[in-house]
């Protein structure tokens, strides 16, 4: 099956120096739409920044019937995908879109525009560092811990708790006590990373053994604290308050608690 694509590198109708200019209209005068499954996840930390940084945004969802029979368009056959327009009418820019995609490309450049990325380009560096590390934690979870077969759920549930999980609340709460357990990762304000540990925190809260991942969390004062932190943001309190992000919720948790749930853990029909 061949997937609608969009346009990404190559496009004649918006130059590579185009976009460049484009990338540098204010944030006020942009519009961003994100497309993601109908699930928090991968699509959390996104969307969370586009709520935080009062963006023009729109979130949509692909249906299963476009997605299985190849019409929903992508660049690489994977969500998410971002569009950015200008809002502005009559500018050289109407009609057309800037297409970005990869979620760890798009939550940097998102955190770029807000803000969130330091004061100087070594904070920088550090903030993505731990951003990644995070990241890959998730992924980690995905594919030792989820991705397996249901003989294998609980083995594999309890190897990544006490090994994977362990290892990094043990580095991460080293890091934040060398930054003085205030409740940010670098220096003394909000970035990427914090934003990110809170959202994949909750996704591990959302697994069919999320009360024995936060158990482990809530072991390290500091991590924990940074999590408190995100979650008293005005803005990032209300977002997840919302019905929209409630449903969300709901969807991830019956998603996994169908798909992965551990069958030791489940009561006799």
């Amino acid at each position: 099956m061949t997937r609608a694509k969009l346009d990404f590198v190559s496009n004649s109708s918006l130059t590579s120096s185009q976009k460049a200019e484009l990338l540098k209209v204010d944030n006020k005068d942009l519009s961003f739409n994100y497309t993601y499954w109908e699930l928090c996840a991968s699509g959390s930390t996104s969307r969370e920044l586009l709520v935080y940084g009062k963006a023009h945004y729109e979130f949509t969802y692909p249906d299963f019937e476009g997605w299985g029979n190849g019409t929903v368009p992508t660049v690489f056959s994977v969500l998410p995908v971002l569009r950015i327009k200008d809002r502005r009418p009559s500018t050289k820019f109407e009609g057309k879109e800037l297409v970005l995609a990869e979620g760890i490309v798009i939550d940097t450049f998102l955190a770029g525009r807000f803000g969130l990325l330091g004061d100087n380009e070594w904070e920088s560096l550090a903030i993505q560092a731990f951003y990644s590390n995070i990241h890959y934690l998730r992924e980690r979870c995905f594919s030792s811990a989820l991705i397996v077969g249901p003989e294998l759920r609980k083995k594999a549930r309890d190897d990544f708790l006490n090994g994977q999980l362990t290892k990094f609340c043990e580095d991460h709460e080293h890091h934040l006590k060398e930054n003085g357990s205030n409740g940010h990762y670098v220096g003394n304000k909000l970035s990427l990373a914090d934003i990110h540990l809170s959202n994949v925190i909750h996704f591990l809260a959302s697994l069919p053994w999320g009360k024995m991942a936060l158990d482990r969390f809530q072991q390290y004062e500091s991590l924990w604290k940074v999590k408190e932190n995100v979650e008293k943001i005005p803005a990032i309190a209300e977002w997840r308050n919302s019905a929209i992000f409630k449903g969300l919720e709901e969807r991830s948790i019956d998603w996994y608690s169908n798909h992965h749930a551990v069958p030791e853990d489940q009561p006799e029909p």
